[in-house]
């Protein structure tokens, strides 16, 4: 499987989210929600976030500040998409020098326990990914919980789209 048509995948179905949260009341997109975080622009802020402080990780850059932004930053739908643009570009460019013997190599960083962890990086974008999926899947429930079609596209649908 190839890790950057997964992220082509995922980053197409961001946008159909946030092109949905435009149509839905602001007020029900910061509404609180009782998942893992607190409304729906929290759990997606929080997976932009990250997939921006892996790749940073990866890129060897510093991830000062990721989570320090409070949620309420963003006030709009449109702060929230200059993010993803940001998180995206910033993915892309890594991704773009990703070369088969990176994709395979050992990376090593300090948990948040303090403690020396050693994965794949393969491994470790699979987890990005899988961490996006995870939350958006949340979002779907609580678009479903107030009666909102979900902009839900499977991948086979996406791989038939491209």
């Amino acid at each position: 499987m190839n890790i950057k048509d997964l992220f082509g995948y995922n980053w197409y179905s961001r946008r159909k989210f946030l092109k949905s949260m435009t149509e839905i009341p602001w007020k029900t997109v910061v509404e609180s929600c009782g998942a893992s975080f607190d409304s729906i622009r929290d759990i997606f802020v929080h997976s932009l976030q990250a997939e921006h402080l892996w790749i940073r990780r990866l890129s060897g850059k510093s991830i000062e500040g990721i989570y320090n932004a409070p949620f309420t930053k963003y006030a709009d739908v449109n702060s929230i998409q200059e993010y993803a643009d940001k998180v995206e570009a910033e993915t892309s460019e890594y991704l773009e020098k990703l070369t088969d013997e990176k994709l395979q190599s050992v990376f090593e960083f300090k948990g948040r326990d303090g403690n020396i962890n050693r994965n794949k990086t393969e491994d470790i974008l699979m987890h990005v990914i899988e961490e996006e999926i995870h939350h958006r899947g949340e979002i779907l429930c609580i678009y479903w919980q107030h009666d909102i079609p979900p902009p839900y596209t499977s991948y086979t649908t996406y791989k038939g789209q491209a």
